[in-house]
């Protein structure tokens, strides 16, 4: 192998792109050698045995072959994992200092890495004060080995690998379907876990199957909103018809609540703005259509929003005249540049909004 850093190890809490990766290189390893020197090793795996792991993964760590002299390892879960199970533990010293069988082959085998074994060692996350990961950045030091977090993207950055990735299929996406994708999908929705780690609402594997069925449907054409509204189930918390309600209904006091209920629970100011703006875009649409003599079935066929949507939003646009739902269009268009461009804090702009809307 040209690679001269046959040693990786991958971790984080992105899953889905080491998956991908991992696959490329068996893919990539069968071609030339195919599949009987590559090894996987997982050690959650209970189906096995501690014993019949610890020889299968000295038996992965041998060199040679009656076949090839070449090997892929992908080792899982296997570097960390007894500090994880003892973290509870009151001495700290005496737990990182621990090294059980399976760090004791790997440690021994990280003197004298084989340039004919490639591995891939799998963690979800990292435990610094151990000996093995002083050893692998040694050796990344070096020039041996490889260590590298995996990160869901979050923001706008999750935006931008929902286009490649749809571009990876060969398709195409609108910029305002991008938006209403990443929203459904629970851009925004990202919760503080105990440690102060932001989880993400979505996960990449649940991405990619809807880019899929998007694809599959469209047949070569461009994805549009309406086929983001159609075939995708939004997490969206409906609630913020709720949130709409009160601001139409003019009950400041109940808007100003469930403004702070939201984001409590974790929705950002750039998000509940941009439901505000979604939302409203869709009652000038419907109110339009309302007016027009059109009933709540003629509706949905016709914008292919999901019945619920259209059933609370026909609800709303009683409450409002075209003229009005045009002006509080405009004053949160204006809302959304000036949170943007800096001129006012997302908070104060939500705040102005309850009260003035």
């Amino acid at each position: 192998m040209s690679n001269n850093k046959n040693i990786h190890l991958y971790f984080g809490d992105d899953d889905f792109t080491v998956t991908e990766k991992i696959r490329e290189e068996k893919e990539a390893f069968e071609k030339k050698g195919g599949s009987i020197n590559i090894h996987e090793i997982d050690w959650n795996n209970q189906a096995l045995g501690k014993d019949e792991k610890l020889g299968k993964l000295q038996d992965a760590l041998m060199s040679g072959s009656l076949f090839s002299s070449d090997k892929l390892l992908i080792i899982k879960n296997s570097l960390f994992s007894l500090n994880k199970k003892k973290k509870e533990d009151k001495n700290e010293e005496e737990n990182k200092n621990n090294i059980d069988e399976k760090e004791k082959l790997i440690l021994k085998y990280l003197e004298n890495p084989q340039k004919e074994i490639k591995i891939f060692f799998i963690e979800e996350e990292l435990d610094k004060r151990k000996k093995i990961y002083k050893e692998l950045v040694k050796l990344e030091k070096s020039g041996l080995a490889e260590i590298k977090e995996f990160f869901i993207p979050s923001d706008f950055k999750f935006e931008i690998w929902l286009k490649d990735r749809i571009e990876s299929f060969g398709g195409s996406i609108k910029k305002d379907a991008l938006n209403v994708f990443a929203i459904s999908l629970g851009k925004g929705l990202a919760q503080k876990d105990k440690s102060g780690k932001m989880n993400q609402a979505y996960n990449l594997w649940e991405a990619s199957n809807e880019i899929e069925k998007l694809i599959n449907y469209c047949n070569g054409r461009e994805i549009q909103k309406k086929d983001i509204e159609l075939l995708v189930k939004s997490k969206v918390d409906m609630n913020i018809f709720n949130l709409i309600d009160s601001i139409s209904s003019k009950n400041k006091n109940k808007a100003v609540l469930l403004l702070n209920k939201q984001l409590e629970e974790g929705l950002n100011e750039n998000y509940i703005l941009t439901m505000f703006v979604y939302q409203f875009r869709n009652l000038i649409k419907i109110k339009s259509l309302l007016d027009q003599g059109l009933v709540n079935q003629q509706i949905v066929s016709q914008t292919k929003m999901h019945p619920y949507v259209v059933q609370k939003s026909v609800q709303q646009c009683q409450k409002f005249d075209a003229q009005t739902l045009k002006k509080i269009y405009k004053k949160l268009f204006d809302a959304d540049l000036a949170m943007k461009t800096g001129k006012m804090n997302a908070r104060l702009v939500l705040d102005l909004i309850v009260v003035s809307v």
